[in-house]
């Protein structure tokens, strides 16, 4: 599983590097994105149902942390 820290980037710049990770060809096909911006929790999961990727789990960690697990198709 490849480990996108997106933590203190603001929207879009989590979904961008999400973009970046999934079209860059990894075997693997798991990721997963840190992040503390409120916003990727919309979007994040409205670009996987649009994408036709799946979308693992969504885990709030410390405060305003959140961990996104994706599954690229």
């Amino acid at each position: 599983m490849r480990t996108l820290d997106c933590t203190d980037l603001k929207c879009p710049l989590p979904l961008l590097r999400l973009k970046v990770a999934i079209n860059e060809g990894d075997e693997d096909p798991f990721i997963r994105l840190m992040t503390t911006d409120a916003i990727s929790l919309r979007d994040i999961p409205a670009f996987c149902n649009r994408a036709g990727h799946q979308l693992v789990s969504v885990t709030e960690g410390p405060p305003h942390a959140f961990d996104i697990e994706v599954t690229k198709s």
